[in-house]
This record gives C-alpha cells, sequence and structure tokens, in this order.
C-alpha cells in the first residue's frame, strides 16, 4: 500500500546545495545531449552507409524506444539496490555506446549502439528526479525539477547547432566522441558527489517484490493523475514541434525559414514556466503552480480557435497562444512530476520510471499521430494539442480525487 499522499511532504526540506543542483544539471543534459547533437548528421548518413531514409530514422526511433522501456526497469531497480549503484551502471553504458557508434561501419551498428546510448542516457534524466525528491520536500522538489529542466532545455537548444558545425567541419563520427567524453565527466562527478539517497527502510525483500510494490501506482488515481498530467502537457509539446512546420509552409504559406523565427516564443515560454516554478515552488506549493499553469494553458485553448476562425490565421495568431500554453505547461510539468514521485518516498524510483515511460511512449505516438494527419491547415495540430492539454487539467482532478479520498480514509490518531 502507497504512503498517504501528505507525508511525503514532511520533514521540511533544506535548500539546494549548489554542487549537487549542479550535479542534477549535468545529469539531466546526457539524454537530451545524445539524442540533438547527432539529428543535423542524419541525412549525410543515407549516403555514407548507402541505405534509405527510414533506414537511418531507425537511429532515432530505437534510441526514442530504448530510451521510454529502459525507465521502467531502472526504476525498480534503484528502489532495490540504491541509487548510487544504478546510476554509475547507465552512466558506465552511456561512455561506451558512443564508441560503438563512432567505429560503426553500417547502420546496423549505428541504430543498435543509438539503443545502448538511450539505455544509458535515460538513467541521468530519470535519476535528476527521483534524486531531487530523495533529497527535498515534494514543493522543493519541485522547484529543483524546474530549475533542471530549464538549464538542461536552454543548453539543449544550442545542442543541434554544434551538431551542425561537428557535422560540417569535423565529420559526424567526433559528436559521438563528445559526448562519450561528456559521459566520463558527468560519471565522475557522481561518483565523487554522489551519495546514496535512497530513504533509509525502503528495501523491498527481493526485486521481484519491489516490481510488484511499483506496479501497485498505477492503481493509485494520485499517481496516474499527476504522471498523467505530466504525459499531457509534454505531448502537446512534442505534437506543436511535429505539426508546426508543416502548418508554416502549407497552410501559412510561409517561407521554411520562418518557423525558426517564431520557435523561441514557445521555447522562451516553456522555459519561463521553468523558472517561475524554480523560484516560488517553495512558497506556492505545487498544487498553486499546478492550477496556474493548467488555468493558463486551458484558457489560451479557445484563444487560438477563436482567433483563427474570426480572422484569417497568421504564424502570431498561433505562436503567441501556444507561447502561453509553453509557459503554462512549463510551470505546471515539474510541479506534476514532483506530485507523482511523491506518492510513496519509497517508490519514487519506480514512480519516475513509471511516468518517463509514459511520458516518451505517449508524446512520441503523438508526434507520429500530427505528422500523419496533416492536410494543409492548422486543425490537426491544433485540436490534437488542445486536447492534450484539456486531458491535463481533468488528469490534475483525478489526483486532486485521489487526495482527497486518500485524507477521507486516514483514520484520526487515537487518544
Amino acid at each position: 500500500m502507497t504512503t498517504p499522499y501528505h507525508a511525503a511532504d514532511l520533514p521540511p526540506a533544506p535548500s539546494p546545495k549548489l554542487n549537487m543542483t549542479f550535479m542534477l544539471v549535468m545529469l539531466g543534459m546526457v539524454g537530451p545531449l545524445a539524442l540533438q547533437i547527432f539529428l543535423p548528421s542524419m541525412p549525410g548518413l543515407v549516403d555514407e552507409f548507402n541505405t534509405t531514409p527510414a533506414a537511418v530514422q531507425l537511429t532515432i526511433s530505437l534510441y526514442v524506444g530504448s530510451f521510454a522501456f529502459a525507465q521502467l526497469a531502472y526504476g525498480p531497480i534503484s528502489d532495490r539496490f540504491g541509487r548510487r549503484r544504478v546510476i554509475l551502471v547507465g552512466l558506465a553504458i552511456y561512455v561506451t555506446a558512443p564508441v560503438v557508434c563512432a567505429t560503426a561501419e553500417n547502420i546496423e551498428t549505428l541504430a543498435a549502439g543509438r539503443a545502448l546510448q538511450a539505455i544509458g542516457g535515460c538513467a541521468g534524466l530519470m535519476f535528476a528526479r527521483v534524486i531531487a525528491r530523495d533529497l527535498y520536500d515534494r514543493n522543493r522538489a519541485a522547484g529543483v525539477i524546474g530549475f533542471v529542466t530549464m538549464t538542461t532545455a536552454l543548453i539543449g537548444s544550442a545542442t543541434p547547432i554544434l551538431g551542425g558545425w561537428i557535422d560540417v567541419s569535423f565529420g559526424w563520427r567526433l559528436s559521438f566522441w563528445l559526448t562519450s567524453g561528456f559521459g566520463v565527466i558527468v560519471f565522475f562527478i557522481t561518483l565523487i558527489w554522489l551519495p546514496e539517497t535512497r530513504p533509509t527502510g525502503a528495501v523491498a525483500n527481493s526485486i521481484i517484490a519491489t516490481f510488484r510494490r511499483g506496479f501497485r501506482l498505477l492503481r493509485s488515481p494520485v499517481f496516474v493523475g499527476y504522471a498523467g498530467h505530466g504525459t499531457c502537457t509534454l505531448s502537446a509539446w512534442y505534437s506543436m514541434l511535429s505539426g508546426l512546420p508543416f502548418i508554416m509552409v502549407d497552410a501559412l504559406a510561409q517561407p521554411t525559414t520562418a518557423y525558426g523565427l517564431y520557435f523561441p516564443i514557445l521555447s522562451l515560454g516553456y522555459m519561463a514556466g521553468n523558472l517561475i516554478t524554480a523560484r516560488v515552488a517553495q512558497n506556492w506549493g505545487i498544487h498553486r503552480l499546478i492550477i496556474g499553469g493548467a488555468g493558463l494553458a486551458i484558457i489560451s485553448c479557445p484563444v487560438i480557435v477563436i482567433w483563427c476562425v474570426v480572422w484569417t490565421p497568421t504564424p502570431l495568431a498561433l505562436f503567441l497562444p501556444l507561447g502561453l500554453i509553453s509557459l503554462g505547461h512549463g510551470m505546471s510539468q515539474p510541479a506534476a512530476t514532483s506530485g507523482a514521485i511523491s506518492v510513496d518516498p519509497s517508490l519514487a524510483g519506480s514512480a519516475a520510471g513509471f511516468m518517463g515511460f509514459g511520458q516518451w511512449l505517449v508524446a512520441a505516438i503523438a508526434a507520429q499521430i500530427t505528422g500523419m494527419t496533416q492536410n494543409g491547415t492548422i486543425w490537426p495540430t491544433m485540436v490534437i494539442v488542445i486536447g492534450f492539454t484539456l486531458l491535463s487539467g481533468l488528469s490534475y482532478l483525478l489526483a486532486r480525487w485521489g487526495e482527497a479520498r486518500v485524507l477521507d480514509t486516514t483514520p484520526e490518531p487515537g487518544p
């Protein structure tokens, strides 16, 4: 049985230490860095390996799939054996996998190396969340997760530029050597700075028992609600990224370069939401952050519809309200993540693993559906984005209902 949600907030947490926050940022970067630095090199691999674009696309598909499924294993294993050992194993895989990629002589070997790279890389992003919750209370953890997310997104936005420069100047293989080198740095930082953070008394009798306890989270409306909110907000984001480039060209008759000019409205909005959460989470608490962020996003949805129905759709008519949606999601997503992994602190690893798996799997499906449904208008993408935004609000209501039910069924202390 999971711990009542309100017990997860005690005792009050100290302020995050600078070296620990820096380490969490570095851990959060390993997965996105490996994914994004490689993207500019993909078109050239078709000729280099004498293969097809679909085969090259496997280097992304296998990465995303492995990134999602590996989290299902990492979470319960870390609840049983501790965070430190498991994350060091993951980072060791992350350091080794790029060597396979950099020395690949065919696309099959490269794709296999990318899958291995994702298995290692997802440990960094997942455990950055788990460790934040291990060290701090629910509200403080939301602020730390928000800061890590913002910093990772800010640095990650420059990664494709770096990858393109490396590809043109030195060849695509160097990007993998640099990724491996970065992994070595993060490995030793983690080895030196990271103590064992798993809560005391959180050890199950066996790994099978730990997996069984972890799967009980899926029966908790509190966990499902918070995890669902985070999954819906991320899916809305990737649906925007998948659909807007087509909308700009096919529906709004803009040049292909126009998307890059308007995209900062979305990315800066999302990072601004992360920054707000990082600054005020301890005072506001996760509920105010989710209500404020989700409320802003939901209110922005009819603005898109009204603006684009009454007047002729323009880039600003889309990107300004979508920027507000991104701002709202940037506020609420770290708070929902903290809420999900706080349902039972002894199962924080399992919770992060289940949530991470759901986020990446649903977001990948949403992005694929968005791309498949393009019809030369704005509406397929907007319907999907608005739908996920509304579902995120309903998911939060499920979490609140579950919390209220826990309070109603918690016995009063005896005399």
